[in-house]
């Protein structure tokens, strides 16, 4: 259901991600003042222009009706281009303080080869039916329309001004030949030079578990992991703006940002963007706190100790205590006849925040701050989405268990609030459960038990009453 499952290899779209801003840069720059500490560079100018970011990695979309292609066989990097790349590389180990244990491989591609590579990596493993299990579960929680076409959107996200990434798998910088290497690559370069840094010190796959199956049982802590990674980089990044990058990088970062467009991203559903952005925004902030309290030996040490949750990463004074409570469902295949197990995993507190902020239809939207005062004191979760093979109805159950018995209510009162909001007045509400019309036979109930909420939603009004008994009767008290 996750719209990022990893990094193992992370994108750089160029301008696709919103910018960073000033306010990061004198952030940096202030922390760098109060660091008696911090390694620099000869410095330039101070630094006032935003920075781009890429994507995070996204759950690979359906097959692609093509073949792999071969990529040809490596061009040389002009003499000019290396040689920054090689200067660019020990700026970043100066930085961020870590050594490299063998030589990064780069290699040239032309955008199309570019283009193909990252399809052909990607993209090849899923397939339609894990994309329609995808859209169906973000349906249910209100997210996307029922038949929104998610693999095109994902296939040209992935290509839209694509600059180039790091494949972990390989230990390979891919580059674009067939392009300037200014401001906004060598940033570009600075970014993901961390990456190689940051893998081959801590291992993305074999220490940090960043691996396809282990992501698919854990969304949540590779949420998590990847917003470590993202927002170490873009804080080495910073640095090497502030220290590093050139009054003509700066420019030219300036230049490209006047006259960048991003129609993919600019037309994604609003909660998708917000997505793409979190392990850059948000994992920033987390870094950054890392940093004021031990610099980078804070980070290093976060990397062998790695947060497991986006809300740690939303609130890092609760990293590292504050882990995931255990939550589980009982079997409801006794109950449910007919009906298959579809999807299952966890939501975790940054999708509760989307869920309610970030709606498909924005009269169903409930404002930042109160969908973010709803989310907090997340607990752990654990959701099922149960369908019907024969008549395609569905049926989603999300239990959560939160902080304290409060917090349960604060999430239960503006879920009402949101209730209203997507499907009208309540059949009937109480200050423990309320039950609305989902359609003209399903329904939508929400019921708190002191420090848990129970959300049952489904079109066939029987399967939701049969599940309905068994949860209350079967799932203990928290």
């Amino acid at each position: 259901m996750r719209t990022q499952r990893n990094v193992l290899v992370t994108l750089v779209l160029i301008g696709l991600i919103a910018c960073l801003g000033i306010g990061t840069l004198a952030t940096v720059a202030l922390i760098a003042l109060r660091t008696a500490n911090t390694p620099t560079i000869p410095t330039t100018e101070s630094a006032t222009q935003e920075t781009a970011r890429g994507l995070p990695t996204l759950p690979p979309p359906s097959r692609l009706p093509t073949t792999e292609t071969t990529v040809p066989a490596t061009v040389s990097l002009p003499p000019d281009i290396a040689a920054q790349m090689d200067e660019i590389e020990q700026q970043v180990i100066r930085i961020r303080g870590l050594q490299p244990r063998f030589s990064l491989r780069r290699e040239l591609l032309t955008t199309s080869q570019l283009h193909q590579k990252v399809i052909d990596d990607f993209l090849k493993d899923y397939t339609p039916a894990e994309v329609e299990k995808d859209v169906t579960t973000l349906s249910l929680f209100g997210l996307l329309p029922r038949n929104f076409d998610l693999y095109t959107l994902l296939r040209d996200l992935y290509t839209e001004q694509i600059a180039g990434f790091y494949d972990d798998e390989t230990k390979t910088m891919y580059v674009i030949q067939d392009e300037a290497f200014r401001g906004p690559q060598r940033s570009t370069y600075a970014h993901e030079y961390t990456h190689a840094l940051q893998d081959q010190t801590f291992d993305f796959r074999g220490g940090l578990k960043m691996t396809d199956e282990t992501c698919e049982q854990q969304s949540e802590y590779c949420a998590a992991v990847q917003s470590l990674i993202e927002g170490d980089a873009s804080l080495t990044e910073q640095f090497w703006l502030l220290n590093a990058a050139s009054p003509e990088d700066r420019q030219q970062i300036q230049e490209f940002y006047q006259n960048y467009q991003s129609p993919v991203f600019d037309t994604s559903p609003e909660f998708l963007q917000q997505d793409f952005l979190f392990p850059y925004r948000q994992g920033l902030d987390f870094v950054l706190a890392l940093y004021q309290k031990g610099r980078w030996s804070a980070i290093n040490a976060a990397f062998e100790k790695p947060p497991v949750s986006t809300e740690q990463i939303l609130h890092p004074e609760k990293y590292p205590n504050d882990a995931p409570l255990e939550v589980n469902v009982p079997d409801l295949s006794p109950v449910l006849t007919g009906y298959e197990l579809y999807d299952e995993g966890e939501i975790g507190e940054w999708y509760l925040y989307l869920i309610l902020a970030y709606g498909e239809k924005q009269a169903w939207r409930l404002s930042e701050s109160i969908a973010a005062q709803a989310a907090a004191g997340w607990g752990g979760d654990v959701y099922q989405v149960w369908r019907n093979p024969q008549n395609g109805e569905t049926l989603l159950l999300v239990n959560i268990r939160w902080d304290s018995e409060n917090d349960a209510k604060e999430f239960y009162d503006a879920f009402q609030q949101y209730g209203v909001q997507r499907w009208g007045q309540p059949l009937s509400s109480t200050a423990n459960a309320s039950r609305w019309q989902e359609s003209t036979a399903g329904q939508s109930i929400l019921i708190r038990e002191k420090s848990r909420t129970l959300w049952i939603l489904g079109s066939d009004a029987k399967a939701v009453t049969n599940a309905l008994e068994a949860l209350q009767t079967l799932i203990p008290q928290p």
